[in-house]
């Protein structure tokens, strides 16, 4: 986690040049918990350009992203106003070689409460994976969507 505390006191560069550094030496080893720390901190840095190259480094060196990872980087998007990217994520999840779990999904769900065809989308996928769950719909008139 010493990712995240540099990127909550600083640019979130600084992280990120660690990290540059790290990879430099004889010892480092790619680890897939090291690349989460740091996508994570950076998403709620508000760096989401920073985290999707570290994203790609990740997928690049043959990891993948869990579904903590998926949760933060897709309210990453859609706190800063990419619901578009945050759509591209969740269809990148679901290629993911590893089952979905609920949190992504979840987090999707209530983030795109303003866009509903794409929380629709989401919904049926949901829905159709995770039967026995319920999923609240708050009444339109709370986002304005009459």
């Amino acid at each position: 986690m010493i990712f995240f505390n540099v990127c909550l006191y600083s640019t979130g560069l600084i992280a990120l040049q660690m990290f540059r550094i790290i990879q430099k030496e004889d010892w480092y080893k790619p680890d897939v918990f090291m690349y989460k720390d740091l996508i994570v901190a950076l998403a709620k840095c508000k760096k989401m350009d920073e985290a999707m190259v570290i994203w790609g480094n990740m997928t690049d060196e043959n990891l993948f992203p869990d579904a903590q990872t998926y949760a933060e980087v897709i309210r990453g998007f859609l706190r800063y106003g990419s619901p578009s990217d945050a759509m591209n994520i969740y269809e990148e999840m679901k290629k993911s070689p590893d089952p979905p779990e609920e949190l992504p999904f979840r987090v999707l769900l209530k983030g795109l409460l303003p866009h509903p065809l794409l929380r629709n989308r989401v919904k049926q996928d949901f829905e159709e994976l995770f039967p026995e769950r319920h999923i609240y719909d708050p009444p339109e008139e709370i986002f304005g969507l009459r």
